[in-house]
C-alpha cells in the first residue's frame, strides 16, 4: 500500500470578510461558510470558507457514497465506518500542529465540513423508522477540503490554509504550495462589500418587530406558510407526551413541527438577510446540488480540540426578547427563576454527562456552567456547559456514536424519547436537529445543533421549530414558544419578499 504523506502550508493575508468571500463562490456546486455574524465570542470567534472539495461523503441509512466530486460511488462499508476510515486516512499518520495552548492559528485548517442529519441516529440506536421522508436528503453530507480561508473575528487576522497529499513528503509539500498560491491569489482579487446594507436590514427588522412584536399562528397563514401538522394535532401530541411522562416512560420529550412555503428567491439573498437580522454565533451556509442550508444556530452540539477536551452547550429554556428594556429584563428574570425551564435544562445536562461519560476519562466530566441565561437577537436562552476529556485511543466517530443526536433535541431518557418522537412527528426531521460543522484533519471537531435553520430544495423552503415537553407543560404556551423561535426566520422571509416587491 502506498504511503500517504500530508503537508500543511499557510499564509496570513489582508483581513477579509468570510461571508463576502463566500459570496464569490456562487458558481460552485459545493460551498460551505461557517461564521459568527455578530460580536466575536468564545463560541463564535472564527469564520471559515471552504469550496472545491477533493472528496465527498454522503449517506442514507445503511448505505453510503464516497469519492472525488466527479466520481462519487457507493461503497460496501457502513457509513460511520467509512467516515472513520476517511478521517484517519487524511490524518496521514502525523500531527502537523501542537496540541497545547501555544498555537496561534484557528482550530480548523483543513478537513471535512458539512452536516449530519438527525436520521443518522438509525445507525446508532434501534429506533423504529416511521414518518414521511418527503425531502429525501442524505442523512449525512461532508465535503473534504484542502483549501480553507479563515478569519479570527477577535483579532481581525485572516489566513489561507492549504493541505497537500502525496506519495512522498516532497509531493505533498508541492501540492500544498500550489494550492496556497491559488488561495492567496483568490483573496488578493477580492473587493470588500459595502457594510451599510447590514445596518439597513437591521433597521428594517427592528421596525417590523415594533409593528408585530410577537409571531402568532395567524401571521403564518397570512404569509402562506403551512405546517405539516396543524395546531390541534400539535397540541394533541403534547398531551400524548404528558401522558407518557405520567406513565413513567419519559421525563422530557423534544417535540418539533415543520413549516413549508414556496419561495423562488435566491438563497444567497435570504441568507444575507438572516445573518444580518439574527447574528447567531454558529451560523452557516452550506450548498450542495440537492439543497442549500441557511442556519442561524446559537447552540454548540459538541466540540473536540486537539488536546482531547470535549465541550457541549445544551440549550433548554426560552423567552422572547422584550420590546422595551424593562420588559426585556423582566423576561430574562422570569426565565432565570423558572422552575420548569430549569428542570428541563437539568434533565438534558444529566443526559449529556451520561453521553460524554461513555467515551471520557474517568472523573473528567464536569459542569462548568449550569442554567446560565444568555441574550440572543430574538430570544433569551438558558444554556449549560459540560466538559470532559476524551479517553485515550478514541476519536471523533466514537464521540459521535456516544452523543448523537444532541440530547437537547431528543429529551430524556434519550432512546425512549426518540421512540416517542418517531411515533408523533409526521415527517422526518432530516437535517434539522442534527449537526453542522467541521472535522479537522488533526482530529478536532466543532458542530452546532441544527436549529433556527432554513432548508431550500428547489422552490420549497422548510424550517422546523419545537420545544421540550415536561409534565407541567401548558400546550398553548409550548405552541407559542415554537413560534417565538420561528420569528427570526419568518422576518427574514418577509424582508426578502419586500425586496423583491420593491
Amino acid at each position: 500500500m502506498t504511503t500517504r504523506h500530508r503537508s500543511l502550508r499557510f499564509a496570513e493575508v489582508e483581513p477579509f470578510s468570510a461571508h463576502d468571500l463566500a459570496a464569490r463562490c456562487d458558481d460552485q456546486r459545493y460551498a460551505a461558510l461557517l461564521e459568527n455574524p455578530g460580536a466575536p465570542s468564545e463560541l463564535g470567534r472564527y469564520a471559515y470558507v471552504c469550496t472545491d472539495p477533493f472528496w465527498v461523503f454522503r449517506s442514507k441509512r445503511e448505505r453510503c457514497w464516497s469519492g472525488p466530486p466527479h466520481a462519487v460511488a457507493e461503497v460496501d462499508r457502513a457509513p460511520l465506518d467509512e467516515l472513520a476510515r476517511l478521517l484517519e486516512r487524511d490524518r496521514a499518520g502525523v500531527v502537523l500542529r501542537p496540541s497545547g495552548g501555544d498555537d496561534p492559528l484557528p482550530p480548523f485548517v483543513g478537513g471535512a465540513v458539512g452536516y449530519l442529519g438527525y436520521e443518522l441516529l438509525y445507525l446508532i440506536e434501534d429506533i423504529p423508522d416511521r414518518g414521511r421522508d418527503d425531502l429525501a436528503l442524505p442523512d449525512a453530507y461532508l465535503l473534504f477540503c484542502k483549501l480553507v480561508y479563515a478569519s479570527d473575528l477577535l483579532t481581525g487576522r485572516s489566513w489561507v490554509f492549504a493541505t497537500g497529499f502525496g506519495p512522498t513528503p516532497e509531493a505533498a509539500a508541492s501540492e500544498a504550495e500550489s494550492l496556497l498560491d491559488a488561495g492567496r491569489e483568490f483573496v488578493a482579487s477580492h473587493t470588500p462589500a459595502p457594510a451599510h446594507e447590514v445596518e439597513r436590514l437591521r433597521a428594517a427588522a427592528a421596525a417590523a418587530r415594533a409593528r408585530q412584536p410577537r409571531l402568532l399562528e395567524a401571521h403564518l397563514h397570512e404569509r402562506g406558510i403551512t405546517p405539516t401538522i396543524d395546531r390541534a394535532g400539535y397540541l394533541a401530541s403534547i398531551e400524548h407526551i404528558k401522558a407518557q411522562i405520567l406513565c413513567g416512560n419519559a421525563f422530557e420529550v423534544c417535540l418539533t413541527q415543520r413549516f413549508d412555503l414556496r419561495l423562488p428567491t435566491r438563497v444567497r439573498e435570504l441568507y444575507e438577510v438572516l445573518r444580518a437580522i439574527n447574528p447567531a454565533p454558529m451560523s452557516a451556509y452550506l450548498r450542495f446540488p440537492e439543497a442549500e442550508l441557511l442556519s442561524a444556530s446559537p447552540e454548540r452540539f459538541v466540540s473536540l480540540d486537539r488536546a482531547g477536551t470535549i465541550e457541549t452547550r445544551p440549550i433548554k429554556g426560552t423567552r422572547p426578547r422584550g420590546p422595551s428594556p424593562a420588559e426585556d429584563q423582566a423576561l430574562r428574570d422570569d426565565l432565570l427563576s423558572a422552575a420548569k425551564d430549569r428542570a428541563e435544562n437539568l434533565m438534558i445536562v444529566d443526559l449529556c454527562r451520561n453521553d460524554l461519560g461513555k467515551v471520557s476519562e474517568f472523573g473528567s466530566v464536569r459542569v462548568d456552567e449550569l442554567c446560565g441565561v444568555h441574550p440572543y437577537e430574538f430570544t433569551w436562552q438558558m444554556v449549560s456547559t459540560v466538559r470532559a476529556q476524551l479517553r485515550a485511543g478514541l476519536g471523533p466517530v466514537e464521540l459521535l456514536r456516544a452523543c448523537f443526536p444532541g440530547g437537547s433535541m431528543t429529551g430524556a431518557p434519550k432512546i425512549e424519547a426518540m421512540k416517542i418522537i418517531d411515533r408523533l412527528e409526521p415527517t422526518k426531521r432530516g437535517v434539522f436537529s442534527g449537526a453542522i460543522g467541521y472535522f479537522d484533519f488533526d482530529g478536532s471537531l466543532d458542530l452546532s445543533i441544527v436549529i433556527r435553520t432554513l432548508i431550500k430544495t428547489g422552490e420549497l423552503l422548510t424550517f422546523n421549530v419545537g420545544g421540550a415537553i415536561v409534565a407541567d407543560s401548558d400546550p398553548d404556551d409550548e405552541y407559542q414558544e415554537t413560534l417565538d423561535k420561528a420569528h427570526a426566520l419568518v422576518l427574514a422571509i418577509d424582508l426578502v419578499r419586500a425586496r423583491g416587491a420593491s
